[in-house]
């Protein structure tokens, strides 16, 4: 409230009790069970079918249900009228949207963020009735990590709310709006801070009075035109075109789309150009899961700044981001059926980003103590990124289990560097933000991992929830080492212990992104 109206603290007053009537909510956590208790290297019955399971035995007793699931599914509007006695939805039904009254919710593997999750267990009970909710944990550390801690869902406080009024984007998808409603002068820039004239000058209409209005391009109604966090993500139009149909079945956010609409299956052809899949139907007894890669590399640095009290450096500057699915399996009850290989063109874009490279000294000290570089470097830029507001908006390299851990030796040598990027169709300016805190971030992240009781690493140090590789690549070790050596401080080699990590060279020295003509080391005070 200050920030976004240049109030005194003392002129705000927070109200924290929610008032709205509900009745007693069950919680549950429910890990499945082993395949054989006797052989815990089977792993877990599929959290899939234990969570479709559970949905079918509620129904059965007449409880209105919601799953919520990683799938994308079309959400009849019967599920608004009552009707309908169990809904499958992703997270578009979390919050915003009246569902009418749910009894129970079951949530397949964490949602990405205590936020989320108590969400989607508001969605029951919202009318003073008793309700039940249901986190069915996948095997993933992150899902075990609150098997182990349930407390935490409930005594961890929510995520920072996101405030960013430096960010160019943004404002101006604000100001298109504020215009609208009433024009602006130069002397609001007291509410809308330093980079107000600028944005109005370049991006809104001028009138002969020195007044601004919305730019022609965003009326009738700017809001119809703009996203308001100014982060809108281009999408891919996914068409049925079974037996010469040519329906529109749904749009799919860029971001997922990499790694969900791919030629194979039911896809039958995918245009990156036209952002366009078509598909066919099929009734088949499998699904898919994609076999692929994503190279993100640091090109042309724009700006290098000085790591407090260190000798190591951090740049900032142009990142070549790219996405290849070569394949996918065909899977049957977590059962590889089969592995297809496939000839498809990469997905290819520019953006920005930050990165940090790890000395040659520190490579050494890995190999010389048997800790794998790359569960190191992955577990580093977690922990980097949990210590970020604003890390939903920032990506990085995550490191695949089937390529670190491979016998054969690896065509796609990565190099010794921490990298993070903004994401694509994400607008601009996160990472630079990244890059101008990125001292702080480094000390706490060093500090989050020293005072963390887990042995191996978990949700409050180095694991993400939103890590696409489950953080099956992971060193707390390796994670404290990399940040530690980054920030100047002394390492004792004979107190490391000596670790039993692969021997495959993935990793490789980094080398020195060239940068732009007359940049200069920025110091850091």
């Amino acid at each position: 409230m200050t920030k976004i109206f240049g109030v005194s603290p003392h002129e705000v007053e927070a109200v924290t009790e929610d008032s709205a009537p509900s009745g007693r909510k069950d919680f549950l956590v429910w890990n499945p069970s082993y395949i054989d208790s006797n052989v815990p290297c089977l792993g877990r019955h599929s959290s899939l079918s234990e969570a479709t399971r559970l949905m079918r035995f509620l129904m059965k007793q007449g409880i209105r249900v919601i799953l919520f699931c990683k799938d994308r599914r079309r959400i009849e509007k019967d599920a608004f009228s009552g009707r309908l006695l169990g809904i499958i939805a992703t997270n578009a039904l979390e919050l915003g949207v009246d569902i009418g009254s749910m009894d129970a919710v079951i949530m397949l593997g964490f949602p990405m963020s205590i936020a989320s999750f108590r969400q989607q267990a508001g969605r029951a009970g919202r009318r003073s009735r008793d309700s039940l909710a249901v986190l069915v944990a996948d095997q993933i550390p992150i899902d075990q990590h609150f098997v182990e801690h349930p407390e935490e869902l409930f005594e961890k406080s929510g995520d920072e709310l996101i405030i960013d009024i430096d960010n160019r984007p943004i404002l101006q998808a604000h100001l298109q709006c504020a215009a609208h409603e009433m024009p602006l002068s130069l002397e609001d820039e007291k509410y809308f801070g330093t980079l107000f004239q600028e944005v109005c000058e370049t991006h809104l209409m001028k009138d002969t009075d020195g007044w601004y209005h919305t730019h022609p391009n965003f009326l009738p109604f700017p809001s119809k035109y703009i996203c308001i966090r100014g982060i809108q993500e281009e999408m891919y139009v996914v068409i049925n075109v079974t037996k010469g149909a040519q329906s529109i079945l749904e749009e799919v956010e860029i971001s997922r789309a990499m790694f969900e609409v791919y030629e194979g299956g039911v896809v039958k052809e995918v245009s990156h150009d036209l952002k366009l899949a078509k598909v066919i139907q099929a009734d088949v007894n499998w699904i898919t899961s994609p076999r692929d890669f994503t190279n993100v590399d640091a090109v042309q640095t724009y700006r290098i700044k000085q790591i407090r009290n260190s000798p190591e450096r951090i740049y900032y500057g142009r990142v070549e981001v790219i996405v290849k699915v070569f394949g996918f399996f065909k899977i049957r009850n977590k059962v590889i059926l089969d592995q297809v290989d496939m000839e498809t063109s990469s997905w290819e874009r520019d953006t920005t980003g930050l990165w940090m490279d790890i000395p040659k000294s520190l490579l050494g000290l890995f190999r010389r103590k048997g800790i794998n570089p790359a569960e190191a470097i992955h577990a580093a830029e977690h922990a980097f990124l949990k210590q970020f507001s604003m890390a939903q908006d920032l990506r990085t390299e995550c490191k695949a289990p089937e390529k670190e851990y491979k016998q054969a030796e690896s065509k796609r040598n990565r190099p010794a560097r921490l990298i993070f990027y903004d994401a694509i169709g994400k607008g601009g300016g996160v990472a630079a933000k990244a890059f101008d805190d990125a001292n702080s971030l480094l000390q706490n992240a060093r500090k989050a991992i020293e005072t963390c009781d887990c042995k191996e690493g978990c949700a409050n140090c180095v694991q993400s929830s939103s890590c696409k590789e489950s953080n099956l690549v992971c060193s707390k070790l390796g994670a404290l080492l990399v940040v530690s050596c980054l920030l100047g401080l002394k390492i004792d080699s004979d107190a490391i212990p000596m670790d039993n990590a692969s021997t495959q060279e993935t990793i490789v020295e980094a080398q020195t992104i060239r940068a732009i003509d007359g940049i200069e080391v920025e110091t850091t005070s």
